[in-house]
């Protein structure tokens, strides 16, 4: 029984806490230059981001690229295909920018 309480105390003590998404995405990271600007080269359409949409349910390694490309001319931001919380979190911003950005243009 006093085994039982000591175990009790411990676990009430020292809680075991769940991780959550990606820690290492999370932690920023030191700026050490500034990098010039982006030249967008490529300018997607409509049909290409609706695309890359549906492709993101089942990327291929030869679709990376596109994937890539598309994401990088609206958000600025290279698409994190070895995360997936920050996959997912990627997803959801370009499924807001669909349904609100591009209806509206519609």
């Amino acid at each position: 029984m006093e085994r039982l309480e000591q175990l009790r105390k411990e676990a009430i003590d020292n809680p075991s806490k769940k991780k959550r998404g990606c820690t290492s995405c999370k932690k920023s990271k030191e700026v050490t230059e500034v990098l010039p600007p982006l030249e967008i080269n490529f300018i997607p359409t409509i049909k290409d981001i609706k695309t890359v949409y549906n492709l993101l349910s089942n990327v291929k390694e030869e679709e990376k690229k596109y994937i890539n490309d598309v994401y990088i001319a609206l958000f600025n931001e290279e698409f994190d295909f070895n995360c997936k919380s920050c996959g997912n979190t990627q997803s959801r911003k370009l499924y807001n920018y669909i349904t609100k950005t591009l209806n509206e243009q519609l």
